[in-house]
């Protein structure tokens, strides 16, 4: 190299201070003001924000570099050049400005040495290096910008006959001369990672297009700003690196500093790249060449091991270089994540080709088998998240696999689980869904009393170790593991077909649970693993990985199946939920509600947890439904039993209907161990309740009028939305309420009219004035109705007293009280099986639904008969499927749940303890101004300051996304839709309040969404 690497290394940076800066541009360029360094390598850099121009006007900031001594003035040349190319093309970049002598590039002299210098436009914004997590769309807008980049350099000459270090030609040299500065303990591995990606990339060197870059469009060298409240990438600084090299160099360096930060996943670069691919082939521009998508990893391996050697050495001579020392943590974890993935499999990730040959992977015929000791065939299992093989009840535990296996073993004798499926039994509640590692990268067998594995064709031993085997099969190389090798397999011998390669390794029989305990499971099992990979494919491949590596990794052992003789069609467990979405909105109006962007695809829940089409496991916060929990095998086995035995109509005679009225009944039971009520009506769901309440209220009054309160939903039937005033539901529902409804105010005491101590008694006096208005004006209310706790309002506890007055004043104008309690009843509330109960009330009409039936429809409405016998007088009342035997058996195994395993207890206990952790967290993070509610219906409420209160749903909506990619599902409630609810199934456990906590801390804790 004209220039070694060791020799620039050798110069430390520029010496000059920022006085020194500051003396220089006063004198160059007639500019004043405060001066302070930025971070460089080997250059200097200064921001000067000017107090007047030569003129006398306000100027704007500039940076003054001050090159490293061994810069030539071609190289100058190129980024003046490469600054100016990218201005025409509308990217904002520094732009060089005229020194007092008319010249752009001046020359200053320190230490003896001349120094290039100029001064450049500052461009306005933040950088993103510091920030732990990049949210995926400012990740795509930086991908968008290096391909702008590159395609606005792609015309420009470069002069410059120039070497640099960090040209990724030279990157090998550069690790190799810089070895000797890095720590013995690291060096090893990062010589041998250089080695392996630089052999690569020589394969294809002599195709990769040159032209100019910029060689440093990186994390630290783009500049992002705030753009319609969202962060946005708008420009590049720092043209200290531009050179002539391969164009796909600039993609590899973009990419390796995106690995050190928290992405949502690595589908993330999977999107950067599909980006980068339109924005280069936009307008007639060169696409990706073959040659780049192949060179692409190993070069972000290469530019992280560059990274990490330059960095080591310019602490050799530099040693007092902070800004060196401070990137050294987050160099060397980039170093390890790239090198800890194959470039085989990245390039399918992240590159993935629509024309890929894949013969090289794919088996045409079966070439094993695994035979049991009595010479029998294995029977293949479906773990696949919708599959049947794994029962829900041994799902998400730490001892998953082997139960699931053992629960197999017992009725088959040899079991074999593709490995083309996602597993659910892999899935890890409290873990990031992209640290899931639901997909096997192997097929694996297990069995009762030991089996084998039989080559099929001519196989040659590449290698044995201890429970491992590798064997050349054709163009293809066999991997197995958990294996004794046959004595015939021995390095480099060939074994012919038919014959065994090896026998099953028997395994521990003592299971662990989550509790620590240990079983002893009755069945031995020997168990195996293998696959097929192309022969060329490296040897330290992992044996599972998360679902957004599937696609680069499954790529490189889809023929194992093949190669098993297990099919490989049928039923597809791949679920694309952009094209799933899509199938869905074809079909549903336009209004109808949608959780997330991107949603995923759920096709299982248990306990507390959904899991998705890829496996793995989300902690549900938000399914008040599911009361009792996902998939409980209880209600699973009741409503089973009933399907198989009888499901009518309730004008049938059978004993569920009153079995489950009784039941309600007891729910209501007072002190005195009696129930105000005595009826109970069976409906489908909480607007058929709504609906049928106040029709009752009507006819039993002789009234028409109804007087709802603001901020309330209570359904969508033509009567249940004429009394929903809540305007995120219907914006204009306060100005086009029918004539027999009355809205009266929401009693919030948090942020609503009256607020405090003494809120009660002025939302009852307001009250009590509409009551009274209603009468004097001749038309008295049937009814008042009221959610007993104020989902709309965000899950606000009614102002306290009110519940009472108002439960006064309704009856003091002969207007019943109607309790909805479709989301709030039912033991959610933990103090009381009702929420109302809490309140000191007895409500004439209590309707409820949701979790009633754990998802089985089924509602009521519970009240006493002087008020339901009122309904004959309009004739009869019948529900086709109201009460039906299949609703009354799920709405039974609710109520044995819901006592049986102490739910309304762990409701209070539990929903208590995540209340006290999030006030917790309001001392750290302002944007938290109240937790709402009781037992597990909570409300977080997120403003952009406390004292005006100003609701922030841009920010809730945004933490509701975060949280999605943290594995937790919540969302976001209320008028003003900046409240996250908190409304999980009643199994939440305390740890799994502790995750959720813990998840909204981290994504608080975040600059940028």
């Amino acid at each position: 190299m004209p220039m070694a690497a060791t020799e620039a290394a050798s110069y430390g940076r520029p010496a000059i201070t920022p006085e020194l800066a500051a003396t220089l541009v006063a004198q160059r360029y007639g500019l004043t003001g405060a001066v302070t360094e930025l971070g460089s390598q080997q250059d200097r850099n200064f921001l000067l924000r000017p107090d007047t121009g030569p003129s006398g006007a306000s100027a704007g900031a500039l940076v003054f570099k001050v090159f490293h001594p061994a810069t030539d003035a071609a190289v100058v040349h190129d980024q003046v050049a490469a600054m100016t190319a990218l201005a025409s093309a509308g990217i904002e970049a520094p732009a060089p400005v005229a020194a007092a002598d008319g010249t752009l590039v001046q020359r200053v002299a320190l230490d003896g040495a001349d120094h290039f210098a100029v001064a450049l436009r500052f461009v306005e914004g933040e950088q993103l290096v510091d920030e732990r997590h990049l949210p995926t769309h400012l990740v795509t807008g930086l991908a968008s910008l290096v391909a702008r980049v590159s395609r606005a350099l792609a015309d420009v000459p470069a002069t410059a006959d120039r070497e640099t270090q960090w040209d990724l030609r030279h990157a090998a040299t550069v690790v190799s001369e810089f070895a000797p500065a890095v720590p013995e303990d690291r060096r090893g591995q990062l010589l041998a990672v250089t080695e392996r990606a630089w052999a690569r990339v020589q394969q294809v060197a002599v195709d990769l297009p040159v032209q100019l870059i910029h060689g440093d469009i990186t994390d630290d060298n783009v500049v992002a700003r705030t753009v319609d409240a969202r962060p946005r990438v708008v420009g590049v600084i720092d043209f200290g690196d531009v050179v002539g090299s391969w164009r796909i160099g600039e993609v590899a360096v973009t990419l390796a500093s995106m690995l050190h930060h928290d992405l949502d996943d690595h589908g993330v670069l999977r999107a950067m790249t599909a980006t980068l691919e339109q924005g280069l082939a936009a307008d007639d521009g060169l696409p990706l060449t073959p040659a780049e998508r192949s060179a692409l990893w190993p070069l972000v391996q290469l530019r992280c091991a560059v990274l990490v050697a330059s960095g080591w050495q310019q602490l050799a001579v530099d040693p007092h270089n902070t800004y060196a020392t401070t990137r050294m943590a987050h160099e060397w974890r980039s170093f390890e994540t790239a090198a800890g993935l194959d470039a085989d499999a990245m390039a399918a990730l992240l590159l993935p080709r629509e024309d890929a040959d894949a013969s090289t992977t794919e088996a045409p015929v079966a070439l094993l088998a695994l035979r049991g000791v009595d010479g029998g065939s294995p029977t293949p299992l479906s773990f696949a998240p919708d599959g049947d093989d794994a029962p829900s009840r041994l799902l998400l535990r730490p001892d998953t696999e082997a139960l699931v296996l053992h629960h197999a073993l017992a009725r088959h004798p040899l079991v074999v689980v593709p490995q083309r499926e996602p597993r659910v039994t892999s899935a890890r509640p409290g873990v990031r869904p992209d640290r899931q590692r639901t997909y096997p990268l192997a097929a694996e067998s297990v069995s009762r009393g030991g089996h084998e594995l039989v080559t099929l064709a001519d196989a040659t031993v590449l290698s044995t170790g201890p429970g491992t085997l590798h064997v050349r099969i054709g163009a293809h190389r066999l991997e197995v593991a958990d294996v004794q090798p046959s004595p015939a397999c021995v390095p480099g011998a060939l074994v012919t077909a038919g014959e065994s390669l090896g026998r099953a390794t028997p395994l521990d029989q003592v299971s662990t649970h989550a509790d620590g305990s240990t079983t002893t499971l009755e069945h031995a099992r020997h168990h195996l693993r293998l696959r097929l990979l192309p022969a060329s494919a490296a040897i330290d491949l992992p044996w599972d990985c998360p679902a957004d590596l599937a696609p680069g990794y499954g790529a490189l052992v889809a023929g194992t199946d093949a190669a098993l003789g297990l099919a490989t069609s049928g039923t597809d467990h791949a679920v694309d939920a952009a094209s799933e979405q899509a199938r869905r909105n074809a079909f549903l109006p336009d209004n109808t509600e949608r959780y997330y962007a991107r949603p995923p695809v759920f096709v299982r829940g248990w306990r507390s947890h959904l899991l998705d089409a890829d496996g793995r496991a989300h902690l549900d916060m938000v399914n008040n439904v599911a009361a009792i929990g996902h998939s409980h095998p209880r209600l699973q086995a009741a409503v089973t039993r009933a399907l198989g035995r009888l499901n009518t109509n309730s004008r049938f005679l059978y004993r569920d209907l009153a079995d489950l009225s009784e039941r309600i009944l007891e729910t209501t039971r007072g002190a005195d161990g009696t129930s105000p009520y005595d009826s109970v009506v069976l409906v489908n769901s909480g607007t058929e309740a709504v609906d049928l309440a106040l029709r009752m209220a009507t006819i039993a009054t002789g009234r028409r009028q109804v007087v709802t309160h603001a901020e309330g939903y209570h359904g969508w039937s033509t009567a249940a939305d004429a009394i929903t005033t809540s305007a995120y539901d219907n914006p204009h529902a306060l100005d086009s309420r029918p004539s027999w409804v009355t809205v009266t105010d929401v009693p919030n005491a948090f942020r609503g009219t009256h607020r405090g101590e003494g809120a009660g008694a002025a939302y009852a006096a307001d009250l009590n004035g509409v009551l009274d208005g209603l009468v004097d004006a001749g038309t008295a209310p049937a009814a008042v109705i009221m959610e007993s706790i104020l989902g709309n309002s965000g899950g606000v506890v009614p102002a306290a007293g009110y519940s009472v007055a108002m439960q006064e004043a309704a009856h003091r104008v002969g207007a019943l009280t109607i309790a909805d309690e479709v989301q709030v009843g039912y033991a959610r509330t933990g103090e009381s099986f009702w929420a109302f109960q809490a309140e000191g009330v007895t409500p004439d009409v209590v309707v409820c639904a949701k979790a009633m039936g754990n998802g089985v429809p089924l509602g009521a409405v519970i009240t006493r008969k002087e008020i339901s016998d009122q309904l004959g007088r309009e004739g009869t009342f019948f529900s086709t499927t109201g009460g039906s035997p299949v609703a009354c058996a799920a709405g039974l195994a609710v109520l044995d749940v819901l006592a049986d395993e102490g739910l309304q207890a762990n409701a209070k206990a539990v929903g208590d303890h995540l209340a006290g952790r999030v006030a917790e967290l309001a001392a750290q993070h302002e944007s938290i101004a109240a937790v709402h509610g009781r037992g597990l219906y909570r409300g977080i409420e997120l403003v952009t300051d406390r004292d005006s209160l100003t609701p922030d749903a841009a920010l809730t909506a945004a933490v509701c996304e975060a949280l999605l990619a943290r594995g937790v599902i919540d969302q976001a409630t209320s008028e003003r839709q900046n409240v996250l609810k908190v409304k999980p199934p009643l199994t939440l456990t305390v740890e799994e309040a502790d995750s959720y906590v813990d998840a909204l801390d981290e994504v608080l804790s975040r600059k940028w969404f």
